[in-house]
C-alpha cells in the first residue's frame, strides 16, 4: 500500500498537481526547507541535513 501511495505522490509532483497547505509552508520555513527540497525528497527518497542522506 505504501508503494502505491508514494507512486501517486510522485506522479502528482511531476505533473504539478498538488497544493501545499499554509501549515506545510510554515513547517518548511521553520526547518529551512523550500518546496524544491520537499519535492526532491519525495521524488528521490533523500533529504538534506548538512549533506544529502539516504
Amino acid at each position: 500500500m505504501f508503494e502505491r501511495i508514494l507512486k501517486r505522490m510522485r506522479e502528482k509532483i511531476r505533473n504539478r498537481q498538488y497544493i501545499m497547505t499554509l501549515h506545510a509552508e510554515e513547517e518548511m520555513n521553520a526547518d529551512g526547507l523550500t518546496i524544491y527540497d520537499v519535492e526532491r525528497g519525495i521524488l528521490t527518497g533523500r533529504y538534506w541535513n548538512d549533506k544529502w542522506m539516504e
